[in-house]
Formats: C-alpha cells, sequence, structure tokens
C-alpha cells in the first residue's frame, strides 16, 4: 500500500482595509494565504480537505485537483468558515461524483455561512468573486471516511477560531490536516476572542499533540512556511496564543498590542488579522 498527499495553496489576496492606519503602517489588506489538500492511494480514490474560497481560485484548484489523475470520491470540510467552505461548486463542477461531507454537528452553521446575510457579509471581502449558488456538505454519518486505501479519522476539537472546529487525521501518513485549529507561520484569527475560547483552542491543540503526527498541513500556510513539522507548529501556535493574551493583558489600545505582537511575531504572514484582532478587542466602542 502506498499513500500520498500534495497540497494547493493560495497566496494572501486582497480584500477592502477596515482598521484606520492600517494602508498608511502596512500596505494592502489581505485575506490570510490558505491551503487545501488532496490525499488519495494507488488505487486512484482520493479525498480532499478544504476547498477556498473564491471562484477563480476554487477552479484552480479543480484543474490541480484533475491533474493528479485521481477519483475524488469526498471533500471534507473542516468547520464552518466560508473561506474553506465556498469554493465546493467549482470542485464538484469538476469532479461531479465527488460526496462533499462534514462533521453532522456543524451542517447548520455551514448553512448560515452560505445564507444571504452572510453571503452578503463576505461579498464585501471578496465583490464579484464568490459562487452563485453556494453548496453545504452533508452530514457525515461516522468519524471516518475511507476511500481505497486512505483511512481518515474526523477529530472534533472543539472552539478554536471557529466553534465546532475538527482536524483530519490519516495515521497511516503520520499527518493531520489541521483546518484552522493549527496556524503555520501565519497570525492567527483572534477577533471576538474570549478568555474562554482561547483556553478551548489550547486544548485543542493539546489534542492534536496527543494523536502524534508527524507532519500537520495548517489551513492558514505561510507561502514560505519554514516546513510542515508538527510539534515545531503546535508550540509556535500555543506560544501566538500566550503571547498575545500577555500583550492583551498589557495594552489598553489596538497599537499597543499591535506593537507587542510583532515585535515577536513580526515575521508571520498576513498582519492584518493581527490589527482586525487588536481594533475588535481593544478599539473604543460605541457608546
Amino acid at each position: 500500500m502506498s499513500l500520498n498527499y500534495d497540497v494547493f495553496s493560495v497566496d494572501p489576496k486582497p480584500i477592502p482595509n477596515q482598521i484606520p492606519g492600517f494602508e498608511e503602517a502596512v500596505g494592502q489588506a489581505t485575506w490570510p494565504p490558505s491551503t487545501s489538500t488532496l490525499i488519495w492511494g494507488d488505487d486512484g480514490g482520493a479525498l480532499l480537505v478544504d476547498c477556498l474560497i473564491t471562484t477563480t481560485e476554487a477552479a484552480a484548484l479543480a484543474t490541480w485537483i484533475r491533474s493528479h489523475d485521481r477519483e475524488l470520491e469526498y471533500v471534507y470540510i473542516t468547520h464552518p468558515h466560508a473561506d474553506h467552505l465556498l469554493g465546493l461548486p467549482a470542485v464538484l463542477e469538476a469532479c461531479p461524483n465527488a460526496k462533499p461531507v462534514a462533521l453532522a454537528e456543524s451542517i447548520g452553521a455551514m448553512e448560515t455561512q452560505v445564507s444571504p446575510g452572510y453571503l452578503k457579509v463576505w461579498s464585501a471581502y471578496f465583490p464579484g468573486q464568490l459562487p452563485d449558488r453556494p453548496v453545504v456538505p452533508a452530514p457525515l454519518p461516522g468519524p471516518r471516511i475511507s476511500t481505497g486505501e486512505v483511512a481518515a479519522t474526523v477529530v472534533p476539537v472543539g472552539t478554536t477560531d471557529s466553534d465546532l472546529s475538527t482536524v483530519l487525521h490519516v495515521p497511516a501518513l503520520g499527518l493531520v490536516v489541521s483546518g484552522d485549529v493549527v496556524y503555520n507561520q501565519t497570525h492567527m484569527w483572534l477577533r471576538g476572542s474570549t478568555p474562554e475560547s482561547r483556553s478551548s483552542w489550547k486544548r485543542a491543540l493539546d489534542t492534536v499533540a496527543q494523536l502524534g503526527p508527524d507532519k500537520i498541513i495548517a489551513g492558514h500556510r505561510h507561502p514560505q512556511a519554514t516546513d510542515d513539522d508538527a510539534q515545531r507548529q503546535i508550540d509556535d501556535s500555543r506560544q501566538y496564543i500566550a503571547d498575545f493574551e500577555a500583550a492583551l493583558d498589557r495594552s489598553s489600545a489596538p497599537l499597543e498590542l499591535i506593537d507587542r505582537m510583532m515585535s515577536i511575531h513580526g515575521d508571520r504572514a498576513n498582519p492584518y488579522t493581527l490589527w482586525v484582532a487588536a481594533y475588535d478587542l481593544l478599539g473604543k466602542k460605541p457608546a
């Protein structure tokens, strides 16, 4: 038996800036770099994990999948965020026999992500770049996904940067595909976070560590990431949350938090994510 995997990556993409002073200090606001992971065996069956957001990048992803000459049987969506979900129509158009699936408990939240109100929000970030007819996955009936020689286990981990987060564990490859649970040298999405949600995220990282993977494919990975080493990424993600909480405790204004974090994590991709969190948590609120 021989199992393989490959990763499709997209660079940060421009979005409208909503944070005062960001463009003057840093430049163009961007959405984080993102990944999709294809896993397959010698028999030709394949599994895709997550599928990006815009129609252009999803079409490129579909072409990339077909270039592997494998029959795509499943598309697994790790959590209910539209930037991992809205590429489904383009993938299914190219691979019509593929079954889109997700954790059963997350389906309602995914339906919310593609509702008219939420699509209006997402369209403000990506005007004219989203599918006309979004697709919601079907509930996965159990914790395992099997296609030919590929055997993967869905591991629910609770709240990280999203409620109902999961990772996909492929033991035969020593691989975890982490969605947004683990970040690879990219600023972590902490907008709207609370002490409770950050504690939950740290417990989720513990759960991933207990799986003992050698490699982790992060849903958001720096385009020039050092590697996909599992322990490094878990340690880095834990440290980022700890540093964020320490900086938050010591800061009374967004720029103080940003400066403290950038002095430690200035080489991470997509600083706009940090600015969004800082202004959300420390910016002035309407009276």
